[in-house]
């Protein structure tokens, strides 16, 4: 039995550029800021884990609950497509709204802040959620393992970027995870286009 791995590299990169760790750096740091070093590592452990279930139980679930709105997968593609596209113009026009949105008080318990806003909607957002969903009804039999192993991966490179964040911002600094940043806006943006233009050919095929 084959290996899809276009479809298994395509995954993990989509998911990894969506959970966008090198542009919440700044973010965690800020929120853990009053913590000590192993606080910190625990809260952003814990909040890795967390999106990970999240990720795992939408690929789980979506099919089903896809099945019951009677949306298809060609809909998904070019919604999803549009979502991400437009994430993807934030973090290149260097939008700082999803920064202001998810300022933590001092005073928040370290496990509340572990899962949100750090787990979601900052590491497993919509537009995370809507790419696995994406792959995971994309993938036919077998190959939907490669999808869960996908976010694996991805939710793993996420986590070893962040949890040394202190390193990565001493050697980056905030120009550094900016330039970043926009390098993967770019990526998403074309991952975008390309989930955009096979929901339109699939569902206009006179077009192909």
């Amino acid at each position: 039995m084959s290996v899809n791995l276009e479809l298994f590299i395509s995954a993990a990169i989509s998911i990894f550029v969506m959970a966008d760790p090198f542009g919440n750096i700044p973010i965690f740091l800020g929120l853990t800021g009053g913590m000590s070093g192993a606080e910190r590592r625990y809260v952003i452990s814990k909040a890795s884990a967390i999106a990970t279930v999240i990720l795992f139980v939408f690929a789980l679930v979506g099919k089903p609950f896809m099945d019951l709105l009677s949306i298809s997968l060609n809909s998904l593609r070019i919604a999803g497509g549009i979502l991400l596209l437009l994430i993807a113009f934030d973090m290149l026009m260097g939008s700082e709204t999803r920064t202001k949105r998810t300022d933590g008080s001092p005073d928040e318990d370290i496990d509340s802040i572990a899962v949100t806003p750090m787990a979601t909607p900052l590491i497993t957002g919509p537009g995370a959620m809507t790419v696995t969903m994406v792959y995971m009804n994309e993938a036919a039999g077998m190959d939907k393992l490669l999808v869960l192993a996908a976010i694996l991966i991805a939710m793993l490179g996420s986590w070893l970027i962040v949890v040394n964040s202190d390193l990565l911002y001493s050697v980056f600094r905030k120009d550094g995870t900016r330039v970043l940043t926009k390098i993967m806006g770019i990526v998403l943006a074309a991952i975008a286009t390309e989930m955009m233009l096979a929901g339109i050919s699939g569902s206009f095929p006179a077009l192909g």
